[in-house]
């Protein structure tokens, strides 16, 4: 077994560097507060606290700034990564419509109906979409395989997360770029918070009344994604935050879908998986469970993606499609939208989800909406495939410019 990656943990360091704090605030609460981290004194990676924590929160110095009327708030310095960053927002109904001369269609392609991509369905219900003489049609692909048709043409926007796909994709070059974020949890890196994450069976370990967080290496997990997944990125950094020598090469990491990991953990068929909004309150208040990491903090780790339809063949479509995204999300998702009856009963006729659930989630944080991308993420996240062996074409990450195309939100915003 390879030891791991200096370049993933000196990458990672920085990472780490800007959510310490948070990681102090909720290291041994809520509900991880029976895991040990095995490790005496271990609240952050080594050498985190050094010069790294300077990179990590300092901006490029960057005089950009978005001028579309109600937006004037609504651009942020990409290599902003410190806790205190002011999401992006613009006023409610901002910014205003710009309808196409004539109706398009577009699809969007996800195999995800969860309170985390809600908007893009809420934006079709409520008429955003309709503002822009837009009309959309959802296709249930996963992002790996919407790659394909993002290329040929037949679908138009994918979602998804921080994928191999999208990695491979930009490493020969084919016309599909990340073109906005989508959320993270308000109270993320929080443990007295109970969130989505990585949630554990007590019982795999072998204390179970307080699990030692270092014998998850030895387990078996399971993501959507397998462990080409953005979650083994995010659950690797907050456990080496306290568990400076965990290695996540040790780890049996299977592809299950969101919606049976529940059940896969019940069965006893794996240890710990990565539960999304809002399948992980299922499990809050089991006392058979833990959360062992939550995602990284004021880091979106999902995104959506334009092919060369959008990007190349009808830039004006692609622009018209993420204002009215945005839109939706400055209008119906900007505060405690979990308090909002209209939009909370748009979220349930996305996701489906009974009452019972839904009364759950209305008790429960509104997640943090953000469309930008922040700088660095990918690579970071392309380091750990690479260490991991999950990516093998290639050896070093890719070039940011080949994989996030920030000049979408940029147009639409109006940033000079």
């Amino acid at each position: 077994m390879r030891k791991s990656s200096p370049r993933w943990k000196a990458l990672l360091a920085v990472a780490l560097a800007t959510s310490l704090l948070a990681a102090a605030c909720g290291d041994d609460g809520g509900k991880s507060d029976t895991a040990s981290t095995g490790t005496t004194g271990a609240t952050a990676k080594t050498g985190a606290t050094g010069t790294g924590a300077t990179a990590a929160t300092a901006a490029t110095g960057t005089t950009k700034k978005a001028t579309v009327a109600g937006c004037e708030k609504g651009y942020s310095d990409p290599a902003d990564l410190s806790l205190t960053r002011a999401v992006a927002r613009c006023s409610a109904g901002a910014p205003a419509p710009v309808p196409l001369a004539t109706k398009t269609k577009i699809v969007i392609a996800t195999n995800f109906k969860l309170e985390f991509n809600s908007p893009v369905a809420v934006a079709n219900t409520l008429g955003e979409y309709a503002k822009e003489n837009l009309e959309v049609e959802f296709v249930n692909l996963s992002y790996a395989n919407s790659i394909p048709q993002l290329a040929n043409g037949q679908v138009d926007v994918a979602v998804g997360g921080f994928e191999t796909a999208m990695f491979n994709a930009g490493a020969q070059d084919i016309a599909i770029k990340v073109i906005a974020g989508n959320y993270f949890p308000p109270k993320a890196s929080n443990y007295t918070v109970a969130q989505t994450g990585l949630w554990c069976r007590k019982d795999s370990f072998t204390t179970p009344d307080k699990p030692i967080l270092k014998e998850i290496e030895t387990k078996k997990w399971a993501t959507a994604a397998g462990r080409g997944s953005s979650a083994v990125y995010y659950s690797a950094a907050e456990i080496q935050k306290r568990v400076p020598d965990f290695n996540i090469k040790k780890v049996d990491i299977q592809t299950v879908a969101s919606t049976d990991i529940i059940a896969a953990l019940k069965n006893k068929a794996i240890d710990c998986g990565i539960l999304l909004d809002p399948l992980w309150t299922q499990v809050k208040d089991d006392p058979a469970f833990f959360q062992a990491a939550t995602q990284t903090p004021g880091e979106p780790l999902g995104q959506m993606s334009f092919g060369k339809n959008l990007l190349v063949d009808k830039p004006e479509v692609g622009q018209a499609f993420l204002r009215a995204y945005i839109r939706t999300v400055n209008t119906y998702f900007a505060g405690n939208y979990h308090q909002d009856d209209k939009v909370m009963a748009e979220i349930q006729k996305w996701t489906g989800a009974t009452a019972e659930n839904q009364a759950v989630l209305k008790g429960l944080d509104s997640l943090t909406f953000d469309w930008e991308v922040r700088s660095g993420t990918t690579t970071r996240i392309q380091q750990l495939f690479i260490d991991l062996g999950v990516i093998t074409t290639f050896t070093t990450p890719v070039v940011e410019s080949k994989i996030v195309d920030r000049s979408v939100y940029e147009k639409v915003l109006g940033v000079k």
